[in-house]
């Protein structure tokens, strides 16, 4: 007997973490994948892409019914929260009623859903959150994944959703993430400003990513939280990356926020 095949849908997968678990799961011969992109046209990866906009219905219907996905991963937000800040409704149209959407495609479709949450679905006044506390949050961003995740729980058949702290590690081209901008700050003799009341659970990209394969490989319905095992506050973590790559410490100052 050989091993099951499974199709893979990525929506959103030509950024940060997109890409990564591409990297991940493309050489698995076991594993067919397509993946999805709006905006920023996928660079050094030869697989099977379809330009899709999450809050067009009828694309993504095309996409699924030719992908006839097994296992959709759902990465596609808009995930900067100024931006969710300066744009409430573009936002919540995208990260609710495209969730939504992608939620009862996959019902209809009969595949399991792994959505990608984020911490933000907490107030943040006390951290170390655990998957049973009860969601407050207290910025546009996180509501619309506090009701992206209830919209997901309702209209997807099979569904997990991971919630996930600030992801880090070396950008694609053109994009960056916290600790690549601090290293190009500092290597420039710029100063970073870190928050001394900013506490988060940075998780390398790859540990994400190995994790989500995992949840892919041996479904779990639920929600679960994925990050690192440090609990710091920004000031820490600026520090920490100007010592690790022999940065000039003294260019980190403490902030409180």
């Amino acid at each position: 007997m050989g091993t099951a095949f499974m199709r893979i849908l990525i929506i959103g997968a030509s950024g940060f973490i997109g890409y990564y678990l591409l990297r991940r799961l493309r050489h698995n011969v076991d594993i067919e994948v397509t993946s999805t992109y709006h905006n920023r046209e996928p660079q050094g990866i030869d697989q099977s892409w379809y330009r899709t906009e999450i809050t067009d219905h009828q694309r993504l219907e095309q996409v699924f019914s030719q992908a006839r996905p097994d296992v959709v991963v759902l990465l596609a937000a808009i995930a900067d929260v100024g931006t969710a800040e300066r744009a409430p409704e573009r936002a919540t149209e995208v990260n609710v009623d495209g969730a939504a959407h992608v939620a009862r495609l996959c019902t209809q479709h009969q595949a399991k859903l792994i959505f990608l949450s984020s911490e933000y679905v907490f107030g943040g006044d006390r951290g170390n959150y655990r998957e049973d506390d009860s969601p407050d949050p207290n910025t546009h961003y996180g509501r619309t994944k506090w009701q992206a995740e209830l919209v997901v729980a309702r209209e997807a058949a099979q569904w997990s959703i991971v919630r996930t702290s600030l992801v880090y590690g070396w950008p694609i081209i053109g994009r960056r993430n916290l600790a690549s901008s601090i290293i190009d700050r500092l290597k420039n003799n710029e100063t970073f400003s870190g928050d001394t009341n900013a506490y988060r659970s940075p998780v390398y990209v790859e540990h994400l990513t190995k994790s989500l394969v995992a949840l892919v490989a041996n479904y779990h319905s639920g929600i679960f939280h994925i990050a690192g095992q440090d609990w710091i506050n920004m000031y820490q973590f600026a520090r920490e990356i100007a010592e690790v790559f022999d940065l000039d410490t003294s260019l980190v100052t403490p902030v409180t926020a």
